[in-house]
């Protein structure tokens, strides 16, 4: 396989590469590249390098130029002691623009930022509307339920809080205040849709199908936090 030029490919496409990827996929290829750019034994950097080329081979599209320089050949050590120096120097430099595209490219979010997403994802969820609530006998207005306000002026009602027959689940009700959804309801739709080592798995999946006291606790829990 072509690696180093592979690894040139990767430093000067990192944008493009970067946007076909999930916040994972960025996060496990950064961590890979500082690895690399860490390492000082040729034969682990390498391996390091085939990680990264085999995470990549199954994400991109087959004619993307990274996969098309890694098809290329690979140059061997030269045989020669001078000439082995300076195909390993070259080697070795690939880690700096590696690091410096990948790793420092992008500051780290700012705390709005992270807001912003965590709100994105909130109400991203599936949700019932002012109209849907009342048709289902629920009052818009009842500070019992977690209510959305989107930036667009839409409101939502995330649905995990409704029974199929549109009716809130007493321990729907209690959680909600525990958490105080009515002040904070991004607040607490994060902690009924997120994952949850206390309860070690997501509360809202839990509704129904265990004790009412596990979910009513480990709200409480959170809330003396």
């Amino acid at each position: 396989m072509g690696l180093r030029h592979a690894l040139t490919v990767l430093a000067e496409q990192w944008d493009d590469i970067r946007d076909r990827l999930s916040a994972e996929d960025v996060a496990e290829v950064r961590a890979l590249v500082e690895e690399f750019a860490r390492e000082g034994d040729r034969a682990a950097s390498e391996e390091i390098a085939e990680e990264i080329a085999d995470l990549l081979r199954d994400l991109l599209p087959g004619d993307h130029p990274f996969l098309a320089a890694l098809r290329g050949r690979e140059e061997r050590l030269a045989p020669d002691r001078a000439r082995r120096a300076a195909d390993l120097a070259a080697w070795f430099r690939l880690a700096e623009p590696l690091r410096a595209r990948l790793v420092g490219a992008d500051p780290p979010p700012t705390a709005d930022e992270v807001e912003r997403a965590a709100a994105e994802r909130l109400l991203a969820v599936p949700a019932l509307g002012a109209d849907e609530l009342r048709a289902g006998g629920q009052d818009p207005g009842d500070p019992d339920l977690i209510r959305l306000d989107a930036a667009d002026g839409s409101v939502r009602w995330p649905d995990f809080q409704f029974a199929p027959d549109g009716s809130v689940p007493p321990v729907v009700r209690t959680v909600n205040r525990i958490l105080d959804a009515s002040g904070d309801p991004f607040g607490a739709a994060d902690w009924w849709l997120g994952a949850n080592g206390w309860l070690g798995a997501v509360p809202a999946r839990l509704i129904g199908s265990v004790p009412d006291e596990r979910l009513i606790a480990a709200a409480r829990a959170e809330a003396e936090v």
